[in-house]
């Protein structure tokens, strides 16, 4: 049973599902041939209009960076999650949409790839009206996403990078294809591989960063891109890092789009406003689509921050038939210590409960918190509630948890269809 709530949900987030997109499409490809004004050579990259396409009016630009032994055609046309995503997003905000070869298939961002990079950016504003200028890319395109915006923050808007690394220096694996892109081997031309990591130069990093990795990877390992985040998070930068451990060498649709919504949202200020209303700050009150089911249980709701700030009210729907006429709600943190422990106070018999915490709870940057209570009874649930995170200022929820064993002493951490157990929370992000 689907939530009769969540594409309504999905479209004020502005989240690219492709069956929330009806209204807004990319139109077909078109292959752009152009010199280049480096070397007089015939370059190539790919162009999708979003539909109706007006002239006249100012469009935000996506350039999309393909993988080592891919071109400009992965972008493009390829159904892995990652270039999906980066249609979709591109078609939800009516942006244009460009895929180049820059050098394919071994581009690793060198000289020339760089220059042709510049060259389509300036190109495209000579031709059309182009407001921000985006980047976002997967593995070797993710590590040239990181290597261009570090060159040029002046250009950039916004980078959001899938399974790069950030450190040419460390980097071991393709060294005859970076050889060949950077115009030399490492031990030959240390500096220009210096220069061409992003790890190197955080104070490039202004904009709206988004970086996605993978425990697992071991063909673009993830540690020097996860220090790069760490760094500007330091830094106070608007960084988002979304790392999965269990993950190998890919990102799936639903990090890559909450990752390059972020960037987007963030950078053209469109993060959206806390409720005025009670209800909480995720399902505003909505009724769980399964309002009452049997068991006891610990049911949990799980967030990450994208920024420093304090939560100010707890959540949760009563379902008919539970007992006890109180309830504890618990905070854990990442590491399944309990932070936060509150009773609630006059419960009514069915429905959403709200818990004020006596003063605002701060929370950190960066992290992972599960809000959780016992269920003695009944519980509600709505199937289908997370397929993507729901995405709110400095907070995204991203999964409703459970356990059966410890309860109330232990964090819960399984999921089920992409459930929600009826939690919410208010957040005020820090200014």
């Amino acid at each position: 049973m689907r939530s009769p709530y969540r594409f309504l949900i999905l479209l004020a987030l502005g989240v690219a599902m492709v069956m929330s997109c009806a209204a807004a499409q990319l139109g077909e490809p078109k292959d752009v041939t152009f010199t280049a004004k480096l070397d007089g050579s015939t370059q190539r990259y790919v162009l999708l209009m979003p539909e109706p396409f007006d002239a006249a009016v100012e469009h935000h630009l996506l350039i999309a960076l393909h993988g080592h032994g891919s071109d400009r055609w992965q972008y493009a046309k390829d159904a892995r999650d990652e270039c999906r995503a980066a249609r979709d997003l591109a078609a939800q905000y009516g942006m244009l949409y460009v895929s180049p070869d820059y050098r394919a298939a071994t581009s690793w961002m060198g000289p020339a790839a760089e220059a042709d990079v510049l060259q389509i950016i300036a190109d495209l504003k000579q031709q059309y009206k182009i407001g921000k200028v985006f980047l976002v890319g997967a593995s070797m395109g993710g590590t040239s996403v990181l290597t261009f915006t570090a060159l040029h923050p002046e250009l950039i808007a916004g980078v959001c990078a899938q399974n790069p690394h950030a450190n040419h220096l460390e980097y071991a694996n393709f060294q005859d294809a970076i050889a060949a892109s950077f115009g030399g081997s490492k031990t030959a031309l240390l500096a220009e591989y210096k220069k061409r990591s992003a790890e190197y130069w955080p104070e490039a990093f202004t904009m709206p960063v988004a970086i996605t990795t993978g425990g697992r990877d071991t063909l673009v390992p993830p540690q020097s891109a996860l220090r790069l985040a760490q760094v500007l998070q330091a830094l106070g930068r608007k960084a988002l890092a979304i790392h999965r451990e269990e993950g190998g060498h890919a990102t799936n649709y639903a990090d890559t789009t909450q990752a390059l919504d972020f960037v987007i949202r963030t950078a053209l200020g469109l993060d959206i406003a806390q409720p005025t209303k009670d209800g909480g700050l995720f399902f505003a009150g909505a009724k769980p689509a399964i309002p009452s089911s049997a068991g006891m249980v610990e049911l949990g709701l799980q967030c990450t921050t994208t920024s420093a700030g304090t939560l100010t009210a707890f959540y949760y729907y009563k379902a008919n038939g539970e007992i006890g006429a109180s309830h504890t709600l618990r905070l854990w943190n990442a590491a399944g210590e309990k932070v936060f422990e509150i009773d609630s106070a006059q419960e009514t018999a069915e429905g959403w409960q709200t818990v004020r915490l006596p003063k605002p709870f701060a929370v950190k940057a960066a992290e992972m918190y599960t809000l959780s209570y016992t269920v003695r009874a009944q519980y509600p649930a709505t199937p289908d509630a997370f397929t993507v995170p729901i995405i709110r200022s400095g907070i995204n929820a991203v999964a409703g948890v459970y356990s059966f064993e410890n309860l109330g002493t232990a964090m819960p951490g399984k999921t089920h269809r992409q459930m929600s157990y009826g939690l919410d929370i208010d957040f005020v992000p820090a200014k």
